[in-house]
C-alpha cells in the first residue's frame, strides 16, 4: 500500500488523487481532505499533498452547492502515490475504471467511496475478493444481484483496491489509509483534532441506521427500530413490536411520540417508503417486486403512499429520471 516515508524533512511527498464527478458526494471530498490537511499539522510538515481531477475538468459542482475546480484526468497518465475515487449521483465507472487498473498494476493503493465503490462493484462483478459500499447499497445489491464476497465492513481490501462505506465514514476510512505511514500516537492525535473518539478497524463493520446510534436513543426504541429495519417485507404489528421490546404497546407509542414525534406505524411506513425509493431510483426491479420487497400489498397501494410522501408515483418517479 502507500510506502512508509522518514521523518526527513527533505523526504519526498505522498500525493493523493482525488477524482469526482458530476454531484460527488461533497461530504466525501471535505472529509479526505480534512485528514489529509490535519495529519500534515499533526506532523508540523506537509508530508501529504493532494489534486482534484475529474473526467470533465474546471468547475465541477457537487450534489449540493459545493463547486471546486478540477485538473483533467487523462485515462491511465500522470498516477498519484494513491487514487480516492469520490461517489456522486453521476457516476460514470468507465471514465475512472481504466486508472484504477493501471494504479493495480503499479500497486500503489485505490480506495473507491460509497456510490463510486457501489458502481465498481457492479462492473467488476464477480469479485474474486472481499468488497463493501455503504450499507444501504448493500442492501440494495443483494437485492438485485448475486455478489457473495459483499459485506457491510467499514472498509473490504482486495489487493490494493479499497471499497469504503464513505459518507460520514469517509474520514475514518481516509485515517485507515494513512495508517501505513503514520506512527500509532500520530493517528491517535489525528483521531484526537477530528474529533473522533476512535478510529475503527476497517474491518469493523458499519453502523446502519437509525436503530445503531446507542447514544440518541432509548434502548428499547431502538430494538425496536432495528426490528423494523430487518422486517421490512413483512411488516409487524405495533402490538408485536412491543411485545418483541419487552413493553406494552402504549408505552411504545409514547417513546416514539417523545423521541421521534410520531407513531410507530407512521415511522414504519416512512422506512419501507425510503428503501422503496432507493429501489425505484437506483433499480430496474420491477414496481410489483419493490412494493412486495417493502412490505405493500400491490403496486396500487404502494404508487398512493409513495405520491403521497414523493409528490410521485414509482412510475412517474423513473420517468423523470
Amino acid at each position: 500500500m502507500l510506502e512508509p516515508a522518514s521523518k526527513s524533512k527533505t523526504e519526498r511527498q505522498i500525493t493523493f488523487e482525488i477524482f469526482v464527478q458530476g454531484e460527488f458526494a461533497y461530504l466525501e471530498l471535505s472529509s479526505i481532505i480534512a485528514v489529509l490537511q490535519t495529519a500534515n499539522d499533526v506532523l508540523n510538515r506537509d508530508l501529504f499533498q493532494w489534486l482534484i481531477t475529474s473526467d470533465t475538468p474546471g468547475l465541477v459542482t457537487s450534489c449540493s452547492d459545493l463547486i471546486v475546480r478540477a485538473k483533467p484526468a487523462i485515462a491511465d497518465q500522470y498516477l498519484s502515490d494513491c487514487l480516492c475515487v469520490v461517489g456522486g449521483q453521476i457516476s460514470d465507472v468507465n471514465s475512472w475504471l481504466r486508472r484504477v487498473r493501471a494504479m493495480q498494476k503499479l500497486k500503489r493503493p485505490v480506495a473507491l467511496f460509497s456510490d463510486a465503490a457501489r458502481e465498481y462493484i457492479k462492473a467488476t462483478a464477480p469479485q474474486g475478493g472481499p468488497v463493501t459500499t455503504h450499507w444501504r447499497d448493500v442492501g440494495l445489491l443483494r437485492e438485485v444481484g448475486d455478489y457473495p464476497t459483499l459485506s457491510e465492513s467499514l472498509v473490504a481490501r482486495n489487493g490494493t483496491v479499497l471499497t469504503c462505506a464513505g459518507h460520514g465514514h469517509a474520514a475514518e476510512a481516509t485515517i485507515g489509509i494513512l495508517a501505513e505511514v503514520l506512527e500509532p500516537q500520530d493517528r491517535a492525535e489525528l483521531a484526537c483534532q477530528l474529533m473522533l473518539n476512535n478510529v475503527r478497524g476497517h474491518a469493523q463493520e458499519q453502523p446502519k441506521g437509525l436503530s445503531a446510534n446507542p447514544n440518541f436513543l432509548e434502548k428499547r426504541l431502538q430494538n425496536a427500530i432495528r426490528i423494523m429495519e430487518e422486517n421490512t417485507e413483512h411488516p409487524l404489528p405495533t402490538a408485536s413490536l412491543a411485545r418483541r421490546v419487552g413493553i406494552s404497546t402504549r408505552q411504545l407509542e409514547r417513546q416514539f411520540m417523545l423521541n421521534l414525534g410520531t407513531s410507530p406505524g407512521k415511522f414504519y411506513r416512512k422506512l419501507r417508503l425510503k428503501k422503496a425509493y432507493t429501489l425505484v431510483s437506483n433499480t430496474q426491479m420491477p414496481v410489483i417486486d419493490i412494493a412486495i420487497a417493502c412490505g405493500f400489498s400491490s403496486t396500487s397501494t404502494l404508487a398512493q403512499t409513495f405520491k403521497a410522501e414523493y409528490g410521485k408515483t414509482p412510475k412517474q418517479l423513473r420517468r423523470a429520471e
